[in-house]
């Protein structure tokens, strides 16, 4: 039984930054808080892990016998010893570096690993991520021959029952890991070095920060740069050029000299800045209003996409709405499915009923609406022509806030229509719900529930969160008016 020091969640820190690898290692209290979106994400990537276990069925989980990482080994290599064919979670240990495989599969006295991702697209973190993994066990398994990422199937449409050999696809990684196991091994040793001199290094802020994730001890490194008027605060200006200015000593807006402005077309923005008010485009907000006729109507829409194609006839992530919520200015109302089967067609009915005594729809960020009109349109040949009078009603608000006809410098640079409210409308607060993304994962716990009283508080959050998103577009527009 070997020691490590070294996860392999460790090791893909210490590739982004030798000082959130130091600090991950030795000062984990540091680290920022896990949002629920971030939560939400890996609850994700564990339930389409476990279950794609059906791929290889009946195996032995070392996840489930011991949650002590030597221990997880030595069953591990007990398992191999006696040739168990299937193994979950299997765990080794080689050069200080710990690795658990989601499937190890023993076939004709050869083992093939499988690495399980919730993504339909494999990026360049999953691919040195299963690499890792490949070194570690090229070098601990004598009989071992290849590492395959498994991911979803893009093309995998739901009929009757889930299959679990369609709904995923496979590929070997072992090309590209062969051709890197020296570089692995470097890296791994530069690693233990950085541990072994026991101070934390010296690194500097950067795009590393944000590439591939945005670091979790962002609030450590960053918590003295992210001043009022810290130039990280403007908007629209990319991050190659705003840490080029950092790094040359520029790091509030007034210290910005009228060139950098100019070159970036941002001297309108650093005056809001400085003066601490917004901007405002009055031709360009009046030509928006123009194209809102009346009567109006604030709609938003939420969506649900699962990993695992819940409904019939549906893809890995496709977006099924369902919740629509109205605002007159006066009344709210909400057209909501429960989807226990594929109720989309009731809700474009809905949906049409629901405005077409309007001319024109208020929405803020119009995208995801346009696509799931555009998706039922598709779907239902009948109703294309309403559906389509819909998305041709659309005033999409978010015009006048992401092309800065209306800029607060509070606003610094999330447009969200979350941050717009909270920055012009003291009277309107949001649920305990705060994303998309949350919002699906309420929706799934409300299909789930049995629990009368609960399945009706998850449906009334969800309402509640919709119908914030309808004022707040409502009375944007109206704000706008005035101005």
């Amino acid at each position: 039984m070997k020691s490590y020091s070294i996860s392999k969640t460790a090791f893909i820190k210490f590739e982004q930054c030798q000082k959130a690898f130091f600090l991950y290692k030795n000062h984990p209290y540091l680290r920022d808080k896990l949002s629920v979106d971030t939560q939400l994400t890996f609850k994700r990537g564990h339930d389409v892990g476990y279950f794609a276990q059906q791929l290889f069925p009946n195996g032995i989980d070392v996840s489930q016998k011991t949650k002590n990482a030597l221990d997880a080994e030595k069953l591990t290599a007990e398992l191999i010893e006696n040739k168990m064919p299937i193994i979950y979670e299997a765990t080794f240990i080689h050069n200080g570096v710990l690795i658990m495989i989601d499937i190890l599969v023993l076939e004709n006295n050869i083992y093939k690993a499988y690495e399980v991702k919730s993504s339909i697209k494999i990026s360049e973190v999953y691919l040195k991520d299963a690499c890792l993994q490949y070194y570690v066990l090229k070098n601990t398994l004598s009989n071992f021959d290849d590492l395959f990422l498994v991911t979803l199937n893009a093309d995998y449409i739901l009929i009757e029952e889930i299959i679990a050999k369609q709904l995923f696809k496979k590929r070997s990684v072992k090309k590209q890991a062969e051709q890197n196991l020296n570089f692995f091994n470097d890296k791994i040793n530069q690693a233990h070095l950085v541990l072994e001199q026991n101070k934390i290094p010296n690194i500097a802020i950067g795009k590393h920060c944000f590439r591939p994730y945005t670091c979790d001890y962002f609030g450590t490194c960053w918590k003295d740069v992210i001043t009022e008027n810290s130039i990280f605060n403007l908007p629209k200006i990319n991050k190659d050029k705003l840490f080029e200015w950092f790094d040359n000593g520029t790091k509030e807006i007034n210290q910005l000299s009228e060139q950098q402005l100019a070159d970036e077309n941002c001297v309108e923005l650093n005056t809001a800045f400085t003066s601490k008010s917004p901007l405002i485009n009055n031709q360009k907000i009046n030509e928006f209003l123009q194209t809102i006729q009346m009567p109006v109507i604030a709609m938003d829409m939420e969506i649900w996409a699962t990993a695992i194609p819940q409904l019939q006839n549906t893809k890995p992530f496709e977006q099924v709405p369902f919740l629509a919520c109205f605002y007159n200015g006066a009344n709210h109302t909400y057209v909501m499915t429960e989807h226990l089967k594929d109720d989309r067609y009731n809700f474009a009915m809905q949906l049409i009923n629901n405005t077409k005594n309007y001319n024109s729809i208020l929405v803020y960020d119009k995208t995801m609406e346009v696509l799931a009109l555009n998706k039922l349109a598709n779907l239902y040949p009948q109703l294309k022509t309403e559906l389509e009078i819909i998305v041709l009603k659309i005033a999409d608000v978010y015009t006048v806030i992401g092309n800065f006809y209306y800029y607060h410098p509070k606003f610094k640079n999330n447009f969200s229509l979350k941050t717009v409210a909270d920055v012009l409308f003291s009277n309107i607060t949001y649920s305990n719900i705060q994303s998309g993304l949350q919002a699906m994962a309420y929706f799934s716990s409300y299909r789930n529930s049995v629990n009368l009283i609960e399945k009706e508080e998850l449906k009334q959050s969800l309402i509640t969160y919709c119908q914030t998103d309808t004022l707040a577009t409502f009375e944007l527009v109206n704000f706008l008016k005035t101005l």
